[in-house]
């Protein structure tokens, strides 16, 4: 049986019930805006209304779901028709809201049972008759000079945006609104824009390259030879599923390990070759893939696999706002903590950091933010946000950082990785709410994905998906789990 029901949900929900009802009314609402209405912008609203603040949802899609609703053809969503999770549910779900565990049904799910999920949530918790869909946020400005500023390192912000004509069942027509706001959480993830790397000689390649962001139908490779550019979970499994229609496909990767053993020939498995890192293309428009791999292919379509920049279109020269997000770089800054503006924190980013497991971090970087919100209004104890000196010289130093990594490179800034398990609890304990259940449920989380990671690490990459064969039921109150296998093919 599934246990993601509204009984699971309350029972998990009263975890928080103590210091809810310890803290006093709050006399003068706060207003809140949320960017998104993605799994980000879902689980902070959903914190806000536990803290009494009603928020304003802004989503410019039609409907729930952000980058978990596929729409088919689509060469503007990353998800494809045939995408299942790489991380189990039981891990994916929110703490406060629990999915799976049955050990009978397959673990990791479809776009469209993360979707189902994302929309069970927000009807739980009330969230979803709040979301102004079909809202586009426009500009966003930072109100320094504005008179009802009670504290000036606590600016309002005024945003724009424009309401309707997203969605072909929508109609047309559009009208514009805007509204000022105590505080503003962006939480508009970071699948829009796509990074696509730069090969030497591209001009010599006269077959066809697109982004992965663009792919949906693997039929259409058919007889292709194609060269998928990056092997990390969207390239492994675009190459797996390709592998089936096409003639060859190269998955060419960083950490391909060195083929000079194997006298320059690619590893291979069916039909799909595992190679380093490309190169270069030829003058006769010939694949090169560093000094190691003697194999130099021609192939008919190259598929960048190479993930996504940042972007918020709404930030411009006109927001009164310093905030850098060079295309390439995958840095945000000044940011402190890698949640809050460091100078103006009543601007909150959910969801920046890559390589983790994201439903369950975002909602305690959601925790952290929102206290902050209630401080100076409530009595508070807890930890408070430094002043402006501190985070600043924080914001500088994690920028040249290069992330937790050594050596450390700028586009790893936001990379967490196995890192992650300490800044969920170091979230928790900005909010207060790191007791011996929270240390036992994120440790819990730790031990299900390094198990998931090594079995689909031990594969590989491009192969039969094994991993993916696994029913998972966690044991919080022991942080362990048991692994069941599941019978029934994948389709």
């Amino acid at each position: 049986m599934d246990i993601s029901s509204s009984a699971a949900a309350a029972a998990t929900s009263a975890l928080y019930a103590a210091s809810a009802s310890a803290s006093s009314p709050n006399p003068t609402p706060l207003k809140v805006a949320v960017i998104g209405a993605g799994a980000a912008g879902l689980v902070t609203s959903r914190i806000l209304l536990r803290n009494g603040i009603i928020p304003t949802i802004l989503e410019k899609d039609a409907k729930i779901g952000g980058v978990w609703r596929y729409q088919k053809k689509s060469s503007t969503r990353p998800m494809y028709r045939g995408l299942r999770t790489n991380l189990p549910r039981e891990l994916m779900a929110y703490r406060e809201f629990p999915w799976g565990g049955d050990g009978e049904t397959q673990s990791f799910v479809t776009h469209n049972d993360v979707k189902d999920y994302l929309t069970r949530y927000a009807k739980n918790f009330g969230v979803d008759g709040l979301i102004q869909h079909n809202s586009t946020v426009k500009q966003l400005s930072v109100l320094t000079n504005d008179d009802s500023n009670a504290d000036p390192s606590w600016p309002k912000i005024k945003l724009e945006w424009e309401n309707g004509g997203l969605d072909e069942d929508e109609g047309e027509g559009e009208a514009n609104s805007s509204d000022v706001f105590d505080a503003v959480c962006i939480c508009n993830g970071h699948y829009d824009a796509p990074s696509t790397p730069i090969i030497p000689g591209v001009e010599h390649f006269k077959g066809k390259i697109c982004h992965s962001v663009e792919y949906d139908d693997p039929s259409i490779f058919k007889g292709q030879t194609v060269l998928c550019v990056g092997g990390r979970a969207s390239g492994s499994d675009l190459a797996r599923e390709i592998s089936n229609h096409a003639t060859k496909v190269y998955l060419s990767d960083t950490t391909c390990p060195n083929l000079t053993e194997r006298n320059g020939e690619p590893i291979q498995e069916g039909n799909v070759a595992w190679v380093p890192r490309t190169t270069m293309i030829n003058t006769d428009a010939t694949i090169s893939f560093g000094p190691t791999c003697n194999n130099m292919p021609h192939v008919d379509t190259i598929i960048f696999c190479s993930g996504y920049d940042y972007q918020f279109p709404f930030i411009n020269q006109d927001s009164n706002l310093d905030l850098s997000a060079i295309p390439g770089e995958r840095c945000i800054k000044p940011l402190f903590e890698q949640l809050w503006h460091a100078k103006y924190p009543s601007l909150a980013f959910v969801g920046l950091q890559h390589s983790v497991v994201p439903f369950p971090f975002f909602e305690l970087q959601a925790e952290a933010i929102v206290s902050q919100m209630k401080v100076g209004i409530q009595s508070s104890d807890g930890w408070k946000l430094p002043f402006l000196e501190q985070r600043l010289k924080a914001a500088k130093d994690q920028a040249k950082s290069g992330g937790p990594k050594a050596p450390g490179r700028i586009q790893d800034t936001h990379f967490l990785g196995s890192f992650q398990w300490a800044e969920c609890t170091k979230y928790a304990r900005f909010a207060g709410v790191c007791d011996e259940s929270l240390i036992k449920y994120v440790e819990t989380n730790k031990r299900i994905y390094e198990h998931s990671g090594e079995q689909r690490k031990s594969l590989f990459p491009g192969g039969v998906d094994s991993y993916r064969y696994n029913s998972y039921v966690r044991d919080n109150e022991n942080q362990t789990f048991q692994v069941y296998p599941v019978r029934e093919e994948i389709i």
